[in-house]
């Protein structure tokens, strides 16, 4: 049996009755506190793996039928796939970053599946003729699940805030 996509976790633990209402951690259940500490741990793990430029530590942290979409859209499914892109993001333009990341809140929607959502910055990418371009900010959203005794990354969308037309 084919396990569901992240896009469909999603959609499941969304329709749980109460999800609607979750709210941050702040002083919540013993459990949750022990377990944001470690998915807040699961992503210093990502920043150290990024700033180490180390694409398979990087997909290690996704689950196996993880997936992965970039702010422009590009869609990957699988860690085997994830470890490509950060592979040949790594080997080019991602070459010289750093990431900084900020985990703001994260909301268990059981005690297997939470969603997170933060923020990032990078800086140091470069063009393929080596021109160095402004940091990037954006805002991360991600399903995490526990799965053999370990949180993994279940689905992580990117994006980066711009201004919309109507909003001028």
């Amino acid at each position: 049996m084919q396990r569901p996509t992240g896009a469909v976790v999603l959609a499941l633990v969304l329709a749980l009755p109460g999800a609607a209402a979750s709210q941050s951690n702040v002083g919540g259940a013993e459990s949750d506190v022990r377990n944001e500490k470690k998915v807040r741990e699961l992503y210093e793990r990502f920043t150290e793996a990024w700033n180490r430029h180390d694409p398979e530590a990087l997909a290690a942290l996704y689950a196996i039928d993880g997936d992965h979409t970039e702010p422009d859209g590009n869609h990957v499914d699988g860690r085997a796939a994830v470890a490509l892109l950060f592979k040949r993001q790594h080997d080019t333009v991602f070459k010289h970053t750093r990431l900084l990341l900020q985990i703001a809140d994260i909301w268990f929607m059981t005690s297997e599946v939470a969603l997170v959502d933060g923020g990032y910055a990078i800086s140091g990418i470069r063009t393929p003729d080596g021109e160095e371009l402004p940091e990037r900010r954006g805002r991360l959203t991600a399903v995490v699940l526990f799965e053999n005794g370990q949180w993994l990354i279940a689905a992580s969308r990117l994006m980066i805030p711009t201004e919309l037309p109507y909003k001028r």
